[in-house]
């Protein structure tokens, strides 16, 4: 008997070890020991779906990253669906992944197998910003369980646990011709929002439109729906105005820094912030005025002011403009300090060609930032002219609506003298 209760106090000592070792939390990488059980409740940041791997930014580290690698066979997914005659559907190996989101909050339980990589035994959805479709059939028993279900089919899934509800944020990014905001939530969630025609903006009681709006204000969003990632707008009410918030956007992040290599294919840039190099992806970046920038427009020694966030190592970019040596807007133009008095003054243009030197002796540039003031510059009909593809061509080419960056000479007259000229 007394043999017995040994083994008993043994047996249920042992469970409880077992147990607080699989409830160890980890809330920062480097609580990620290889060999280590436990927990860690975070945001998926990126998804890399040909290596089953997910990366996961902790709730109690928002600049940290942990690597999440999935099993395609055996890893469970809980919270991702709906109910199969009644109980939870559950979701097994590849078909689970596949319903992971950017944007999801989960919890990931699994082994450490070092470098700062789990091993996920089990995922689970703690709530999403929007409702996103199912692309697999789940089950209702884990693949330890020899229970079958008791009838076959499957019940809607019905919402997922964060039901839509009204939206609260700061505007990071618009673009009104196309009918789309991008909004940094209170809880650090970046989404797109859709404004069909004629959306109503509310401010201060009176009704404007979408294009009225700026980037950093503060905004209620009532939505009317979801597709895919992205949320329809029913109405928006401007609760606090860029303007009255001292007009700084408080955005996820800003860098600043030059370009020092443009990826084409890759539609990407490496830029030296001072401390460090990173990655840009440009697939999602527009100008001040929404118009799309590509990487073909950005040229290795390009100083640039980006603003986005990170999705693992990447920085994505919403916003880019170019930045003059002294740190200035993009479009310095007429702004520029007086004429030198002594040696040239070496500057930096950037517009758009109003007239050729078909039509005059000296090219004329518009600046829309600065009211469409014409800048007038001096160019050779020969002189080189960069084209976007990398090729060259001459200034006597250059039509109409070209935007242009021109690096010029300006004498002690004020006038711009061209010495390279490209197309972007």
């Amino acid at each position: 008997m007394r043999n017995i209760r040994a083994i008993f106090v043994f047996a249920a000592l042992s469970a409880v070890a077992a147990f607080g070792q699989d409830r160890t939390v980890w809330r920062t990488s480097a609580d990620v020991q290889e060999g280590g059980r436990g927990s860690l409740t975070g945001t998926v940041g990126d998804i890399e779906a040909g290596r089953n791997r997910m990366i996961v930014i902790p709730d109690d580290a928002q600049n940290d990253r942990v690597v999440v690698d999935t099993d395609a066979v055996s890893t469970q997914y809980n919270g991702f669906g709906g109910t199969i005659n009644g109980a939870p559907e559950i979701f097994v190996g590849s078909s689970g992944f596949n319903n992971v989101r950017v944007g999801d909050r989960v919890e990931v339980r699994g082994t450490a197998t070092g470098g700062e990589v789990v091993r996920a035994e089990r995922v689970t959805l703690l709530g999403r910003p929007v409702d996103a479709p199912q692309t697999g059939v789940g089950q209702t028993r884990t693949p330890n369980s020899i229970s079958t279900p008791t009838a076959s089919g499957t019940t809607p899934s019905g919402a997922t646990p964060n039901r839509l509800g009204r939206i609260e944020g700061v505007l990071q990014q618009i673009n009104a011709e196309a009918g789309r905001l991008v909004v940094v939530t209170d809880q650090r969630e970046v989404l797109t929002v859709r404004t069909p025609q004629g959306t109503p903006v509310r401010y201060h009681g009176d009704t404007y439109r979408v294009s009225n709006l700026e980037v950093g204000d503060r905004v209620r969003i009532e939505p009317a729906g979801s597709s895919g990632s992205e949320i329809r707008a029913r109405s928006i009410e401007v609760t606090q105005s860029s303007r009255e918030s001292g007009g700084a956007p408080t955005g996820v992040g800003g860098v600043t820094g030059r370009v020092t290599r443009v990826d084409r294919a890759a539609n990407s840039i490496q830029v030296d912030t001072g401390p460090g190099t990173i990655s840009v992806d440009l697939r999602n970046a527009s100008d001040e005025a929404g118009k799309p920038i590509r990487a073909r427009d950005v040229q290795a020694g390009d100083r640039v002011e980006l603003s986005g966030s990170y999705s693992g190592n990447t920085f994505i970019a919403s916003t880019l403009r170019f930045v003059d040596e002294g740190g200035g807007p993009s479009n310095p133009g007429p702004s520029l300090p007086g004429p030198p008095t002594g040696d040239l003054g070496v500057v930096t243009i950037y517009g758009t060609v109003s007239q050729t030197l078909a039509d005059g002796p000296q090219l004329v540039l518009r600046d829309s930032q600065n009211g469409n003031r014409p800048i007038r510059v001096y160019a050779l009909e020969d002189l080189p002219v960069r084209t976007k593809a990398g090729t060259y061509t001459t200034a006597t080419q250059l039509r109409t609506n070209d935007s242009l960056v021109i690096k010029a000479y300006r004498d002690s007259d004020g006038n711009y003298i061209a010495q390279t000229i490209r197309i972007r």
